[in-house]
């Protein structure tokens, strides 16, 4: 099987995400597929994926994939735990998101900052 780089890999996730936020779903869920061919349960793929969900209001398919495969995977991953607080907050379940959104606050990464823009959008 042929091999892909670290940076080959970053391409292939910015490309994805960038077919997401044009609405090309179906491109962004063939490379992904693809990736996870090469990198399979990475946890920037698993973000990528539950991004695709979320961007095509698919929230309960983003949260069952997040509990059910992601953050077992990625027990740690504060990128995971603010996705499974949007899925909550897509699926009207905001009220169940907050304490992790006031936890994840608590930092100086994206995990962060996306916590302080949900919490403020409440």
């Amino acid at each position: 099987m042929l091999e892909l780089t670290t940076e080959e890999v970053q391409l292939l996730l910015e490309t994805a995400l960038m077919a997401i936020g044009q609405n090309r779903f179906k491109s962004a869920m063939k490379i992904l597929m693809a990736l996870e061919q090469y990198r399979p349960g990475h946890e920037s793929v698993d973000v990528a994926k539950v991004i695709l969900c979320l961007s095509q209001f698919q929230g309960k398919v983003a949260l069952e994939f997040i509990d059910g495969e992601a953050l077992p995977r990625h027990p740690d991953s504060r990128m995971l735990k603010a996705f499974r607080c949007m899925a909550l907050i897509q699926l009207q379940r905001g009220e169940e998101a907050k304490p992790v959104l006031w936890e994840l606050q608590d930092g100086d990464d994206n995990a962060a900052n996306l916590s302080k823009s949900m919490l403020e959008s409440m």
